[in-house]
């Protein structure tokens, strides 16, 4: 068995958040040198890094984290090949279209376009590969609960839209993952739940697939 770890570096003082969102902070509350024990108090920000959206975060009557199915976050998943879109350019459907029955059987998915190796730069968040309303639309008929990308969002220019179209059906939205270009399969265990906070519209996750036949 080997483990492919999905996530970004994360830090509360270095990782870079949604430009116009807040900063976080991590402060010991308790200390070993005083109360023998160290304890931290966090203050994260929800779209951080790797992390998953819950419908609360487009849809003010949408459920939290706590109500999202874990079962969404962990299972086979599909990843489909679209490194060969750039900056700005629109995943088709005919992209997706090759891996329809795997996508039917395994209901998730994830795009895999290598724009990870740009999130230490500023168009990280401005210049991705976009998902746009027909694709959704599309993956969404095809019954997937699962939409994992390498960008810190689906599209620069309609993401109210397409996210939307995820969230109202339930899909879960896993954003900012990395390291795809390592996978040795198309079909895949994926492993990536958050933490289930009764008020969170999101919360950043440790994203892995698990490769059982090595």
């Amino acid at each position: 068995m080997k483990i492919y770890d999905l996530t970004l570096p994360f830090s509360v003082k270095t990782t870079q958040v949604f430009p116009g969102t807040p900063p976080m902070e991590y402060r010991l509350s308790h200390t070993v040198v005083k109360d023998n024990y160290n304890l931290g108090i966090a203050s994260i920000n929800s779209h951080a890094g790797t992390h998953t959206d819950a419908p609360r975060h487009f849809l003010d009557s949408g459920c939290c984290l706590d109500q999202v199915d874990i079962e969404k976050y962990i299972g086979y998943t599909v990843i489909v090949d679209c490194t060969h879109r750039g900056a700005f350019e629109e995943i088709s459907v005919e992209d997706v279209r090759p891996y329809e029955e795997q996508i039917r059987k395994h209901k998730k998915v994830i795009l895999k376009t290598g724009w990870s190796g740009c999130f230490r730069e500023a168009r990280f968040f401005t210049d991705y590969p976009v998902i746009t309303e027909k694709l959704a639309e599309y993956l969404v008929e095809l019954g997937v609960h699962m939409i994992g990308v390498e960008a810190p969002s689906l599209n620069p220019d309609k993401a109210m839209e397409v996210h939307k179209i995820f969230l109202k059906c339930g899909v879960a939205v896993v954003e900012a993952l990395t390291n795809l270009e390592r996978l040795p399969r198309e079909v895949m265990f994926f492993s990536g739940a958050p933490v289930g906070i009764a008020e969170a519209d999101g919360f950043p996750i440790r994203a892995a697939v698990i490769d059982f036949e090595e």
